[in-house]
């Protein structure tokens, strides 16, 4: 007992010098364009420093926008700019940044309703025209998105008996057209505009779903792309959809149905072989959603509307389950804030679009817990271990996840070494059991995961 107890003093003292707060802080794109409010609809996030943002017009009249920012220190300063180059009706639609100095973006004439793909190399300074890409008669092109700094993909409607994708190397120097993409299924099927209507996880997966409701998938950088076994939904009277993922087979889906002016959303767990019914309990915000990269299963969502549900928050059960994000910023008159665009690094770092109301909120949130995540997800003997919500107010599940056929054993300990609660999970498959702290004290306690050799220690947070 005692060697027990030493272990878990070394194991505290580790935590507690870790612990930390999660701070929100407003920052300042410095768009020059001051109307009544700019927002930031799109966060392209390379990393924890380097973010891109697109700005509009939010008022709902007056000239749109055509302005951008960008940050290589994580936000401590903003450098705004314009796709100066483009148009008089020519809008920027969907953007995607590589590194500090390249970005990418989908832009709409807005009359004769021609697309195409324009790219920077000098920080946004000169945006020049792909002149090779999407100039077939029946081109559209959608989205374009990067896994890393070299690999990313823009794709758009068929041409040709096939989905127009292309797929970059080199942080978008070189783009190549897929000759394996997909066809249409059936030959009038198409693709969405839109930053949402494409998805895409570290390590090369990807998804675009089409206006007949089937998701492509790819897994190895845009190479090879293939359906899902299913489609998510069976109609083809769609308006638009988003598409959200955390991994090859977690999926969560939403189409806009024309004939009843509503989303319609489903969730895979398996990769697309069967779709069920999305119902999410908690604050769910419908705008716009991003996995937190590093994370077992964490998404953040967003919503604007003033008239209907307004805020950020953040789910990790897959967005089964939703908890507002609380901040005096977030809440600055008691009620949550207008939050828009969405994007997240890691755990640690993410970075929500709001409102610029003349200069005065500097239309960007960043999110910062240098502990968030560092001891939320592990691997015990080749398995996938999880436990959620954390913090949590009372019910606290752990979950395996994995082929490994070895049984891991659950502890969870108070500050001074008590054994508050004690099981066991069987892997090989997904098996999950629960237990509600709420009886207990509220603080930190001591889960040790054990599996043969394997012995890992995490934190958790009773409210």
């Amino acid at each position: 007992m005692i060697k027990k107890l030493l272990i878990l003093a070394a194991v505290l003292f580790i935590f507690k010098t870790q612990m930390g707060q999660a701070v929100w802080t407003q920052q300042n794109t410095n768009f020059t364009d001051y109307t009544t409010a700019i927002g930031v609809d799109q966060v392209s996030v390379v990393d924890e420093n380097i973010v891109w943002v697109r700005g509009f017009n939010g008022t709902g009249s007056g000239p749109a926008l055509k302005t951008f920012s960008r940050t290589n220190n994580g936000g401590t300063s903003w450098t705004s700019g314009h796709f100066t180059q483009l148009g008089a009706t020519e809008m920027p639609y969907v953007l995607g940044a590589s590194s500090y100095t390249t970005a990418y973006v989908i832009v709409m004439d807005t009359v004769s309703y021609a697309t195409s793909l324009w790219g920077t190399t000098d920080g946004g300074t000169t945006w020049v025209k792909k002149t090779t890409m999407y100039v077939g008669a029946s081109s559209f092109a959608n989205g374009v998105r990067f896994w890393d700094t070299q690999k990313g993909f823009c794709h758009g409607d068929p041409l040709s008996g096939i989905y127009e994708i292309y797929t970059t190397n080199d942080g978008g120097t070189t783009w190549t057209p897929n000759a394996n993409a997909p066809a249409p299924v059936p030959v009038g099927e198409f693709g969405f505009n839109g930053y949402d209507c494409m998805a895409l996880v570290p390590g090369g997966i990807g998804f675009i779903m089409t206006d007949h409701a089937r998701v492509l998938r790819t897994t190895d950088y845009g190479a090879t792309w293939a359906p899902t076994p299913t489609p998510p939904f069976t109609s083809d009277a769609y308006g638009s959809n988003k598409i959200y993922a955390s991994s090859a087979n977690y999926i969560i889906c939403a189409a806009y149905t024309t004939a009843t002016t509503t989303w319609s959303w489903k969730y895979t767990t398996d990769g697309g072989t069967v779709w069920n019914n999305y119902a999410p309990t908690g604050p769910f915000y419908d705008y716009s959603m991003c996995y937190v990269p590093g994370s077992f299963n964490m998404f953040v969502a967003t919503s604007p509307y003033s008239t209907m549900a307004t805020g950020v928050a953040y789910s990790n059960d897959g967005g089964l389950s939703w908890t507002d994000f609380t901040d005096p910023l977030l809440q600055p008159l008691g009620t949550n804030t207008q939050c828009l665009g969405v994007g997240f690094a890691s755990q640690q770092v993410g970075w929500v679009g709001n409102y610029d109301q003349n200069g005065a909120i500097n239309s960007i949130l960043k999110f910062q817990d240098l502990t968030a995540g560092k001891n939320d997800i592990c691997y015990v003997n080749g398995n996938d271990v999880n436990m959620y919500p954390n913090p949590s107010e009372g019910v606290v599940n752990f979950s395996v996840n994995g082929t490994n056929d070895k049984r891991i054993s659950i502890n969870v300990y108070d500050l001074v070494g008590h054994i508050v609660f004690s099981d066991y999970i069987s892997t090989n498959g997904t098996n999950v059991t629960n237990f509600d702290f709420s009886p207990f004290a509220k603080g930190m306690y001591v889960v040790n995961f054990q599996s043969d050799n394997d012995n890992i220690t995490q934190k958790l947070i009773i409210k």
